[in-house]
């Protein structure tokens, strides 16, 4: 029993001299004065936080800035490569109308069918605007309708002056 007692001692749990006190408490001041904290608080982050923010926001504009470095000029190609093909098989399919459109225009011209060849003609000219021969078809088709219609030499009227 010695032996703990001796231990406890030892750790200063327990003191040899009983008079002094092992544990003091302060006192409280006997003057009635009040301490007075004046300190206003302001709702603001502190300046480690902003310095956080400030940090992860140029980390952000960075990793933005890269990652557009690298993929705007994949992206173009990507839109390239897909357009590309929509866009040949639009002037393909724009070349067998027209074809088709020149072929039975030219029918219904040998026919004597002139309305029905001057509506195919107004529809190949829609394709190819700028094409010498449905030009020249349309003309000759006209002038050959102006002689029944006064519609159609208006037409004709307005295809002449606009090629002027």
């Amino acid at each position: 029993m010695e032996l703990i007692l001796d231990l406890i001692r030892f750790l200063g749990l327990i003191k040899n001299d009983q008079k002094k006190v092992f544990f003091k408490r302060k006192r409280r001041t006997t003057d009635k004065t009040l301490i007075t904290f004046n300190r206003q608080f302001k709702l603001q982050p502190s300046k480690n936080e902003r310095e956080v923010y400030i940090g992860l926001s140029l980390l952000l504009v960075v990793l933005v800035t890269f990652g557009l470095y690298y993929k705007v000029p994949e992206f173009t190609n990507y839109n390239y490569n897909r357009r590309n093909p929509i866009e040949k098989r639009n002037q393909q399919s724009d070349k067998i109308a027209y074809q088709f459109l020149m072929k039975a225009d030219k029918n219904r011209w040998i026919e004597n069918n002139l309305v029905g060849a001057y509506s195919e003609f107004k529809l190949a000219q829609a394709i190819y605007p700028n094409d010498e021969n449905v030009n020249q078809l349309l003309i000759a088709t006209l002038v050959a309708l102006c002689e029944d219609d006064t519609k159609y030499c208006r037409e004709l009227d307005i295809i002449l002056t606009g090629s002027l």
